[in-house]
């Protein structure tokens, strides 16, 4: 896991931060289904991706919307609707994922990175392809419920205790 200095020297362990983009369209959500890519092979994913230095959260999403799709949105249409701190349960990094949620955009959904996606397809809220990368499914439910913050697949051990974190809504895998 990457490391950072502070200035009083000590070191600090770097989290990667993703973004998330949930586009709806009346009672459906955009996905696609990854090709065999590195992380989460052949499972369907929202628009998402890594952000990148000195780049703030809205934006990536934006940004990756329009890499992943062809389309683009508005920055003051995009809405914060979660946060999870998470292990990713594929490559074990420490993450901080943000989701945010969009019901306008502009141009056409198309498929701009066909070697990283089959397509994009409307689901269903209520009844979602499967298989899902596992933190997506809880951080969807959570949004559903209107959680807007969790933690995932911590081990045990890095809890101060479960039921402090049970009443903020938390899930551990």
């Amino acid at each position: 896991m990457p490391e950072k200095t502070a200035g009083s020297g000590r070191t600090y362990t770097a989290h990667y931060a993703d973004v998330h983009l949930i586009v709806r369209q009346g009672d459906e959500i955009l996905m696609g289904r990854r090709r065999s890519q590195p992380v989460f092979p052949d499972m369907y994913q929202v628009p998402a991706g890594l952000m990148e230095d000195h780049e703030p959260s809205t934006m990536a999403a934006a940004r990756e919307f329009t890499e992943e799709t062809g389309a683009t949105v508005d920055l003051g249409d995009v809405r914060f609707v979660h946060l999870m701190h998470h292990v990713s349960t594929h490559a074990g990094s420490r993450r901080i994922a943000f989701f945010f949620e969009v019901d306008r955009w502009h141009g056409q959904i198309g498929n701009p990175e066909p070697d990283k996606c089959q397509g994009w397809e409307w689901h269903k809220a209520t009844n979602l392809p499967e298989p899902l990368p596992p933190y997506l499914g809880i951080a969807l439910q959570h949004i559903a419920d209107g959680v807007t913050y969790s933690e995932y697949a911590w081990p045990r051990g890095a809890q101060a205790g479960a039921s402090a974190t049970a009443s903020t809504g938390t899930t551990h895998g």
